[in-house]
């Protein structure tokens, strides 16, 4: 980060603080004439850090002190308290739900258009398949999917992957449950562990699919979740597209298996 960013950063902490203390003490004074511009402008400072902040995920370099006010800086001060007051959403978005609409406007594109545009987003929500199923799937992995979807689509490339993972664990463990795998069979028991991949996978596939699904949960997705590397935005369409591929062939393996079982049991004519 660019020193003189991070000092100016720190410098609107500083006032925030500042803003603060002011406010408190307009309240415990009874300053009435000056509360209002007090908390104006706690406003006005803490606006300016939010906007700041928000644009780095990380800040570091800092010394000790410039740590402590940062940090500071993110928790609840007491003006925040008297903000709710004004506010119909208490908590974290109280102060949010003060901002004008021309504010938010203004955040917006500074926070969200510099990185991305609707543009992009439309551009490479297209890009990324959709699962087509005759059977129910749970909530939770239609979740998934939505999510993994977005991830890319707002260039979030290794949460992609590691969504990916979630999506076929989830899946696995959907089909496993179809085929009744968790459920006791008398002596001829299967134990799975549901929290092992490898033995869910291995109970819902066979060949060349299960090998892909192993490949993207280990050799795709373990060195991102780990954090041992990041992956561009090629990488993570490619491993977004296999995996929604592959929860299509084995979900697709399953309807056959199902239709199959029901002829064979005479509840379809052949």
């Amino acid at each position: 980060m660019n020193d003189d960013v991070l000092t100016d950063i720190v410098q609107q902490a500083f006032a925030l603080i500042e803003a603060d203390r002011k406010v408190v003490k307009a309240v415990v004074e009874s300053q009435l004439e000056d509360f209002p511009k007090y908390l104006a402008e706690f406003r006005d400072s803490k606006l300016k850090v939010l906007k700041s902040l928000g644009q780095y995920g990380v800040i570091d370099g800092v010394s000790n002190e410039a740590k402590e006010v940062l940090r500071r800086a993110q928790r609840k001060f007491p003006s925040d308290h008297i903000w709710e007051q004004f506010s119909e959403e208490p908590g974290d978005e109280a102060f949010f739900y003060t901002l004008s609409e021309a504010e938010i406007s203004d955040l917006g594109s500074d926070l969200l258009y510099s990185w991305i545009s609707h543009y992009e987003y439309v551009r490479d929500i297209f890009k990324v398949n959709s699962i087509i199923l005759q059977t129910s799937i749970p909530k939770e992995l239609a979740t998934y999917v939505r999510e993994a979807r977005d991830c890319f689509a707002f260039q979030q490339h290794n949460a992609v992957v590691s969504m990916c993972r979630t999506i076929l664990e989830a899946a696995a463990k959907d089909l496993c449950e179809k085929q009744g795998f968790f459920m006791p069979h008398g002596e001829n028991v299967i134990t799975i562990n549901p929290k092992v991949f490898n033995q869910l996978i291995s109970a819902v596939s066979r060949g060349a699919l299960k090998q892909r699904a192993v490949g993207i949960y280990y050799s795709d997705g373990c060195p991102v979740v780990h954090g041992d590397r990041s992956i561009n935005a090629d990488e993570a369409l490619r491993v977004l597209r296999e995996t929604l591929n592959v929860v299509q062939e084995l979900y697709t393996s399953h309807e056959t298996r199902m239709v199959t079982r029901k002829k064979e049991a005479g509840k379809e004519p052949a």
